[in-house]
């Protein structure tokens, strides 16, 4: 089991610092004999997706497999990544020209990507105005430069 971050339990996106999961991340590393080494290589990657912020889907699917892996040993850990993901990820669902028509909260209620994908794409075509939507991807919510902390106006329905 790992120690406890000094991130907020609530890490809502207004009070929530970005290093937050990079935190709990270093945890995991830093605690002996916690991961294998293909794990510590996971995790790893995870940590270089998380700080680039730029492919949230990469970023997503490996906290999927590092999901699936390390949860039952390290369950508080990844309890609060799932929370600063879910407040740090959107959903959003794009029309052919690529405009985003609707915007819902990821829910990190399923271990693989597709089913959260599935259900991700069901509560956005509920708020969707638009029935010429495309394709649904996973994107960070902005950050504001001067803060390092995520827009307050970033509206999501769902």
């Amino acid at each position: 089991m790992t120690s406890p971050t000094t991130c907020p339990d609530d890490c809502a996106p207004g009070a929530c610092q970005l290093c937050c999961s990079l935190q709990v991340v270093d945890e995991l590393l830093a605690t002996p004999g916690a991961v294998t080494g293909e794990e510590v290589d996971l995790l790893l990657d995870f940590r270089h997706l998380l700080r680039q912020r730029t492919d949230a889907e990469a970023m997503l699917r490996l906290f999927c497999e590092l999901r699936r892996r390390l949860e039952q040993g390290h369950y508080l850990a990844f309890y609060r990544l799932r929370r600063w993901l879910e407040n740090h990820v959107v959903a959003e669902l794009a029309n052919t020209a690529g405009e985003v028509v609707a915007r819902v909260r990821l829910r990190l209620d399923f271990y693989c990507l597709e089913p959260i994908r599935r259900a991700c794409l069901c509560g956005a075509l509920q708020v969707a105005s638009s029935s010429a939507a495309s394709r649904l991807r996973f994107a960070f919510v902005p950050a504001h430069r001067a803060t390092g902390r995520p827009l307050a106006a970033f509206r999501c329905e769902g």
